[in-house]
């Protein structure tokens, strides 16, 4: 697991991403994995999109680790497999 530290609006927290996801958005990020600059760009990824899945407001329970990991797999499936993800959850 790699962790991360993520600012929200009055707080910060730590997110766990699993290590060969986070590797492969390194590489999609066009960076090298296992590196402070791969590291560097998951957290500032993370940083740009995470409090908007999640929101700001401090709680327990809110399962960042989780959102996290999903939008890292939505930002790394292809876009086919994505669409088809976007049509079954919308039938659901």
């Amino acid at each position: 697991m790699h962790r991360y530290h993520i600012q929200f609006a009055d707080h910060r927290t730590t997110v766990s991403v699993d290590k060969m996801l986070a590797a492969m958005l390194v590489i999609k990020l066009g960076h090298e994995p296992e590196t402070p600059e791969g590291n560097r760009a998951v957290r500032e990824w993370l940083q740009a999109r995470l409090p908007d899945k999640v929101g700001n407001d401090k709680g327990i329970g809110k399962r960042t680790s989780q959102h996290a990991q999903a939008l890292i797999v939505e930002a790394i499936a292809d876009k086919k497999l994505s669409m088809a993800y976007d049509d079954w959850m919308v039938g659901q």
